[in-house]
């Protein structure tokens, strides 16, 4: 348990987000060093959610040229043959909705199934807008199809993934990934973008020691 249960690091990400991708090692690592001394949450905070804009080669390279950034800077995989049909949409909704949807039925994985929902986006090229995709990454973590499809449709379920981004934003969140420590109610930016294990980790040590 950890040791000051009113203590937690609040990590706010989009599945759909290439940086928070190329974070994800950073975040294991956190996870590694501090889950036993805090409470890590992962909040989703909608990169382009509801978005409708119609998918073409322009927007195709605009993307492609920010996973090559996003590969330079951190070194994450990602897989340049990235094509969709042109139905697709880069709509961020329904994969956050799914990350909400699993913490409602088994917390303790959010993020694992966070974390192969952004492998399967940027590694395997599936389409992670679809309810089909994201049911089979929720049963690879033990959730039967029909659990998790049942809680996904819920309307309350859509309701509390809008309600998420607006808290985001209520948070002064602007950009993915952000860390933020949380004391109490009071809430402390840790990083806004990536950075490094290696440069954040000191930073979250001197927050901690300000308890």
């Amino acid at each position: 348990m950890p040791s000051n249960p009113n203590t937690s690091l609040v990590y706010i990400a989009d599945p759909m987000c290439s940086w928070c991708w190329g974070f994800s090692p950073v975040m294991g690592a956190i996870r590694g060093k501090y889950q036993g001394l805090v409470s890590i949450e992962l909040l989703v905070g909608g990169l382009r959610p509801g978005n409708t804009e119609r998918f073409d080669e322009r927007r195709r390279d605009t993307i492609l040229g920010h996973w090559k950034a996003v590969q330079e800077r951190t070194g994450q995989p990602f897989n340049f043959e990235f094509r969709m049909s042109p139905s697709f949409t880069y709509d961020t909704e329904p994969s956050s909705r799914a990350v909400v949807a699993v913490r409602s039925i088994r917390p303790d994985l959010v993020f694992q199934v966070f974390h192969d929902i952004q492998s399967a986006f940027y590694v395997d090229n599936l389409n992670v807008t679809q309810e089909t995709v994201l049911a089979d990454i929720a049963n690879a973590h033990g959730i039967e199809h029909h659990t998790f499809l049942t809680s996904f449709h819920d309307p309350e379920i859509k309701k509390r993934v809008w309600q998420e981004f607006d808290q985001c934003r209520e948070l002064g969140i602007t950009g993915f990934p952000s860390l933020l420590g949380k004391q109490g109610e009071a809430y402390t930016s840790l990083t806004h973008g990536y950075v490094p294990f290696e440069t954040l980790s000191p930073v979250i040590d001197d927050w901690l020691k300000q308890e």
